[in-house]
């Protein structure tokens, strides 16, 4: 169902082989719980509550990259699913900012490229309420918890 290459937005990412229907469970995020004195931020992690990450797991779901309008979300923990249809070989992506919760988190410039690219990945406490109310429904569990 999907496959890993090099990515025009960002180093490697996750693609579709074929076409995938709107609902399709695509990843489930799996990796080593840590607690974040024990991340190291330069590698994959993934914000799961306010001080427990998922760290690396070696498989796909360490390659999904990060779009402002992405084409998946979380919709049962950290399972990813298909927001919309997705084309064969088109890159599957999910926004970062509904994972991360961190007050001291600076972001970091987003590159998706995307119409209605925000401009920064940030925490989603610092988002626009609007784009906040929005995305809230394919965040995390900690965040739609949190967020309600």
């Amino acid at each position: 169902m999907i496959y890993i290459r090099e990515s025009p937005q960002h180093g490697r990412g996750v693609f579709a082989c074929d076409h995938i229907v709107a609902g399709t469970t695509l990843i489930r995020f799996r990796g080593p719980l840590l607690p974040r004195a024990q991340v190291d931020f330069g590698d994959y992690h993934l914000q799961v509550a306010d001080d427990l990450y998922l760290g690396p797991s070696g498989e796909a779901d360490d390659f999904v990259n990060h779009s402002c309008a992405p084409n998946a979300g979380f919709a049962d923990g950290l399972v990813l699913m298909a927001l919309r249809d997705i084309a064969a070989h088109e890159e599957i992506t999910w926004d970062y900012s509904c994972a991360i919760d961190e007050a001291d988190f600076p972001g970091f410039p987003c590159a998706c490229g995307t119409a209605s690219c925000r401009g920064l990945v940030r925490s989603f406490r610092h988002l626009d309420p609007a784009v906040r109310e929005r995305l809230r429904p394919w965040a995390l569990p900690y965040l739609r918890d949190r967020y309600r």
